[in-house]
C-alpha cells in the first residue's frame, strides 16, 4: 500500500492545502478514505495543529482504521458526539458545542475530520444534514480552524443523491472523490459556481 499511498493523487492537493479549509470527502471505498483521512491528520501534526477526529462512531472502531494507516493514535484525539442530533434545531450552536467540547484543554491551531449526522440514508436525515452543512459553511470562519466532512456515497439515500451531492459541493471549500486510483478526483468548489 506504500507505492499507493505515495502516488494517489489526492494527495498532492492535500498537501498543497494551506489555511482554513473545509473540505468535503465523498467516496466509495472506505479503504481509500481512511488512507486521505490520515495524510490530512498526518500533514496537520507536521504543522504542530491539535487534530480532532469527532463522529457518533465507536470511538474504538476509528482508532483501529487510523492506527492501521500508520497515524500514532495518542497524537489525535476521538471525540464521540451524539448519533441523533435530530432534538437539535440549532445547527450553529450544535457546531459551536461540539467544537468547544472537543477542542477543551487543546491549543489552536484546530485540524477536524468529523461528521455530526449520521443518517444519510432517509431524506429527513438527509435534509438535517444539509442544513448543518450550510450553516458550518456560511460560518465557517468563526470557527478559526481547517475541516473534512467525510460522506460514504453507497450510503445516501438514492432519491435525493444528486441533490445532496450539489448541496455538498456548495457548502464546502474543497471536494476529494476518494475511489481506486483511476477514478479518484480533488479539486476546487469554487471551479463549479457560475460567473456572475
Amino acid at each position: 500500500m506504500e507505492a499507493e499511498k505515495t502516488s494517489y493523487r489526492p494527495f498532492k492537493f492535500l498537501d498543497r492545502m494551506e489555511g482554513n479549509n473545509h473540505i468535503v470527502l465523498l467516496y466509495d471505498n472506505p479503504k481509500y478514505a481512511d488512507l486521505l483521512m490520515a495524510r490530512y491528520f498526518s500533514n496537520g501534526l507536521k504543522k504542530g495543529e491539535s487534530c480532532i477526529f469527532f463522529t457518533p462512531d465507536n470511538p474504538e472502531q476509528v482508532r483501529k482504521r487510523l492506527s492501521t494507516q500508520g497515524i500514532v493514535i495518542d497524537s489525535i484525539r476521538i471525540f464521540q458526539v451524539e448519533g441523533d442530533n435530530r432534538n437539535r434545531s440549532d445547527a450553529l450552536s450544535l457546531l459551536k458545542t461540539i467544537k468547544d467540547e472537543a477542542t477543551r484543554g487543546m491549543k489552536p491551531p484546530y485540524r477536524f475530520v468529523g461528521r455530526t449526522i449520521s443518517d444519510t440514508g432517509t431524506i429527513e436525515g438527509m435534509k438535517r444534514g444539509l442544513h448543518v452543512e450550510k450553516t458550518g459553511n456560511d460560518h465557517f470562519q468563526e470557527f478559526d480552524c481547517s475541516q473534512m466532512c467525510y460522506y460514504d456515497i453507497s450510503e445516501i439515500e438514492q432519491s435525493m443523491r444528486d441533490e445532496w451531492i450539489r448541496a455538498l459541493l456548495i457548502n464546502h471549500h474543497h471536494a476529494i472523490y476518494a475511489s481506486n486510483p483511476d477514478k479518484a478526483v480533488a479539486f476546487e468548489t469554487d471551479l463549479l459556481h457560475e460567473e456572475n
